[in-house]
């Protein structure tokens, strides 16, 4: 039957099965202080904590019997995560993976990784890079001095592996 929050009632919804998961592989920890974040993250700032490997891969193997068919990967700044490269590796032989950053942290270590996975996969590897404006001064106001021309490296690194990012 239908459940009450007080003035307004909600219809039941079993849950039969997952679509979409998103994992918070940083926990609360970023490189930046980004004044709008949905999850207050930043350095030092550990209300959650990084999420082990092994972790992850319980969680994905549990959602992927609950019939989910694709992965989120946040944080605060998933790149921060040292396991990163190993748990989408992990979960990406099992289903299609997307990368949520501020594309601050690329190095080229990691991207001939990312760009290894993606030929190596048959599920798809979609990297999301935040960008807050077309300007630094826009873009910094939000995500701190600096932060706009580091993301433009991070964009223009990410072509040059043949990685193309959503922006």
């Amino acid at each position: 039957g239908p459940e009450s929050t007080g003035a307004t009632t909600f219809p039941h919804q079993p849950l039969h099965h997952l679509d979409v998961v998103w994992i918070q592989v940083a926990g609360t920890l970023c490189n930046l202080s980004c004044t709008h974040c949905f999850v207050p993250s930043g350095p030092g700032i550990e209300r959650h904590a990084l999420m082990p490997r092994d972790t992850v891969r319980a969680h994905v193997a549990e959602a992927l019997a609950l019939g989910a068919k694709e992965f989120y990967f946040t944080g605060g700044e998933p790149f921060v995560n040292p396991a990163l490269l190993d748990i989408l590796a992990d979960t990406l032989a099992l289903a299609p993976c997307t990368v949520l950053t501020n594309g601050t942290l690329f190095t080229q270590h990691r991207l001939a990784a990312l760009r290894t996975m993606t030929d190596a996969s048959r599920h798809a590897l979609e990297i999301r890079v935040s960008l807050d404006g077309s300007d630094a001064a826009s873009h910094d106001a939000f995500r701190g001095e600096g932060s706009f021309e580091r993301t433009l490296a991070g964009l223009r690194a990410c072509e040059a592996h043949g990685l193309l990012p959503i922006v």
